[in-house]
């Protein structure tokens, strides 16, 4: 079929009634819904990882279409269906092959990008975990997408994902849009609260069979399990700073967190100390944490630290400064010197 104009020889655009053009922008990207890979955690039983579930709850907040999962295993992801839709999952892929239990980065990226030119989503969103960060990168690419990575806030405009992420080194918060569709982004865990869309544990779930032979011949695997828990996983923490002035101190702040059933966490001056390996850092460039109670001796408040803090329910500090920044996000504020009430509340505990 022929759409040229007979006497200009143009497209058929210069018949278009006067002003439609202007009316209609035509270049408008078609493409809806946001789509999440929802890492599967197979240590110890079979569940979503919590970076995937953080995801989708924040996904539900400033997002109103629809959301997409994607999850990769057998039969033994069944029993996930109900927590997927009662975080906001509207439809569920489950590529369905016992052959990707394992993590197969390439069969992965070429699942998901089949998924993402079946749907044609707006935003796809993944954690920046250790498999998040190898898979986005690939995923990018072969769709031809820009990549946000270790983002610590998303908000959404319209159509527009507005994604944030320190930049040199903490010292700077960047907001990044992408010019480019889908848009993509890795969030860093422990970043979000969970919190569930609603008692609903029905959807849809669409089966697909991978058809390539995307696979690694995996010679040995060896899995490292810290004896102790992340701190993005404690309920309270009792987190020390530069107000902390005898390493002593740390022992008496362990001795406090085993009698609450916590963890000990730090500021980054404590890491650059050396008193602390940077896995027990709390902020921007350490790690973003939700627990029940923060307890922060001797943290002034840096604008990287408070934003690591922003989703603790209740932050207790402890500061011979009255006016330190931590003040502002504070929900209780002792003022008095951190050492010695930490090593009254050890006493009294």
């Amino acid at each position: 079929m022929n759409n040229s104009c007979r006497d200009c020889g143009q497209s058929g655009e210069c018949r278009l009634p006067p002003g439609m053009l202007e009316q209609y922008d035509l270049g408008t990207p078609t493409a809806d819904g946001l789509m999440i890979w929802l890492e599967v955690s197979r240590h110890a039983g079979v569940f979503l990882e919590s970076s995937s579930l953080e995801i989708l709850s924040k996904a539900r907040e400033i997002y109103d279409g629809r959301i997409f999962g994607v999850v990769f295993g057998d039969i033994e992801l069944k029993p996930l269906y109900a927590e997927a839709f009662s975080y906001g999952v509207d439809t569920l892929y489950h590529v369905k092959d016992r052959r990707l239990i394992d993590f197969h980065p390439e069969a992965y990226c070429e699942s998901m990008k089949e998924i993402a030119e079946r749907i044609n989503p707006s935003i796809i969103l993944m954690g920046a975990t250790p498999r998040g960060r190898e898979t986005a990168p690939r995923l990018a690419a072969s769709l031809g997408a820009g990549l946000t990575a270790d983002c610590t806030e998303l908000s959404i405009e319209g159509t527009v994902l507005r994604m944030t992420r320190p930049a040199f080194g903490g010292s700077l918060m960047a907001e990044i849009v992408s010019n480019s569709v889908p848009q993509m982004a890795t969030v860093r865990p422990g970043t979000f609260p969970l919190k569930k869309a609603s008692g609903n544990t029905a959807g849809t779930v669409i089966y697909r069979q991978y058809g390539g032979n995307s696979f690694k011949t995996i010679i040995g695997s060896e899995k490292r399990y810290s004896d102790e828990k992340d701190i993005t996983e404690a309920k309270i923490l009792v987190s020390l700073g530069s107000g902390i002035r005898n390493r002593e101190a740390i022992c008496i702040a362990e001795s406090v967190a085993k009698k609450l059933g916590g963890m000990v966490s730090c500021s980054r001056t404590l890491v650059d100390k050396g008193w602390f390996p940077q896995i027990k850092q709390v902020g921007q460039s350490g790690r973003n944490v939700s627990p029940e109670i923060y307890l922060a001796f001797g943290i002034s408040g840096s604008i990287q630290h408070k934003a690591g803090i922003m989703t603790a329910r209740k932050i207790i500090a402890i500061n011979k400064d009255p006016d330190a920044p931590i003040k502002d996000i504070a929900d209780e504020m002792i003022i008095g010197d951190a050492e010695s009430i930490l090593k009254e509340l050890d006493r009294i505990l």
